[in-house]
């Protein structure tokens, strides 16, 4: 009788248990069939280092799943995947085999790393160019890179550039040794004009304490490099100085002296020297060579215009208000035409300060921007030596 009791207690726990495990969900499928075998080779491109290639020779799978090491992954058999960056990823192939429908195949995994390594130069070749287009170039001119060292080591006229396509774009490429930093500036005609900087042009910086230049450091990751296109004495954009041009000007100050931009003999500020009549003057410029003068009703006149003293007055011929005119732009330079046509003093001109030009006065743009501009005039009959700077703010 106990024995009986027994063993139906027994069968009451066996049956509660099946049924327990039955409705576990946590509990692991069964495990099915025979274990696969993982294996895979690893190739890189021979035109690409950072894409790899991989073939699987597992066997006794029928499903795989590949962790690249990136973040990325493929279920192909045989994937390919290009990488973004250099450096070691672990590449992990996960294979699976055949289940049934209530036990999983079995899973097995292979890892090994990939090795992507920057190639590096001991040589670069280096192209430089810059925009002459504003220079002024006149027919035989030859633009020349002078920098230190390899560069020529500031040697004037060597390094001869080129405009392939006479657009005012000038190249030419040098073999630098890399892993070094160069000097440089562009030059004309050898050191017959240059480049102009200082400590508050962004673009360059000095080694020695005294002069400006352009900088380049040369790193060893490319054996090929392509500068931006420089624009010549400047370290902005090159603007386009015929449509920059166009518009009406206005006086805001002029200075003289021996040299551009420099008034060591006399220089007016309006807000100094009161001269409201000038400051009013404008001068125009429209897109099809038109060139065009308003003083309003008065202007600032000297005692060579008749006067007794320098004053106000009505504008004395030929320097009246007038849209006859015309203008010529070369580069920088700008050339006025038209019996009384001037920019800034009516006394200036090419050949001296007496108002008679000749009917044309020929001026260099020595700084311009979209709302301002500075001019040199030399009045010295071409000897260089002095200066009238005049500066115009856009309206």
């Amino acid at each position: 009788m106990k024995s009986r009791k027994f063993k139906s207690f027994l069968f009451l726990v066996v049956l509660f248990t099946a049924i327990t495990f039955s409705c576990d969900d946590s509990m692991p499928e069964p495990i099915y069939g025979t274990k696969p075998t993982v294996a895979f080779t690893a190739a890189q491109s021979a035109s690409d280092i950072y894409t790899w290639s991989f073939t699987n020779s597992s066997s006794g799978a029928i499903s795989y799943n590949w962790d690249f090491g990136d973040g990325n992954g493929s279920s192909d058999a045989n994937p390919s995947h290009t990488y973004t960056g250099a450096g070691a990823f672990t590449v992990t192939l996960t294979a699976t085999a055949t289940g049934t429908s209530n036990a999983l195949g079995w899973k097995q995994s292979l890892s090994q790393s990939v090795q992507i390594d920057l190639p590096t130069y001991e040589k670069a070749n280096v192209t430089f160019s810059v925009n002459m287009s504003n220079a002024g170039l006149s027919a035989g001119d030859k633009v020349n890179l002078n920098g230190s060292s390899e560069l020529g080591g500031w040697c004037g006229g060597c390094n001869e550039m080129t405009d392939a396509n006479s657009d005012g774009i000038y190249e030419i490429t040098k073999e630098l040794t890399t892993n070094q930093s160069y000097e440089y500036k562009f030059t004309i005609n050898g050191w017959n004009a240059q480049e102009q900087f200082g400590s508050d042009d962004d673009c360059a910086a000095t080694v020695d304490g005294t002069y400006y230049n352009r900088q380049l450091p040369v790193s060893n990751l490319e054996e090929n490099v392509t500068l931006s296109t420089a624009c010549y004495d400047s370290c902005e954009d090159c603007l386009d100085y015929p449509s920059t041009l166009v518009g009406t000007w206005r006086l805001t100050g002029y200075k003289v002296g021996p040299g551009k931009d420099n008034g060591e003999w006399y220089t007016w500020e309006p807000d100094k020297q009161n001269r409201d009549c000038h400051v009013d003057d404008t001068y125009a410029f429209d897109a099809n060579g038109g060139f065009s003068i308003d003083h309003g009703t008065e202007t600032w006149l000297e005692k060579w215009q008749g006067v007794a003293e320098e004053q106000c007055g009505a504008p004395v011929a030929p320097h009246v208000n007038s849209t006859a005119h015309t203008y010529t732009l070369s580069g920088t330079t700008l050339t006025v035409t038209g019996n009384g046509a001037y920019m800034g003093l009516a006394k200036a001109h090419n050949s001296g300060e007496d108002g008679n030009s000749g009917g044309a006065i020929t001026y260099e743009i020595h700084e311009l921007s979209a709302t301002a501009m500075k001019l040199t005039l030399d009045y010295s009959g071409g000897e260089g030596a002095r200066y009238w700077t005049f500066t115009l703010v856009k309206q």
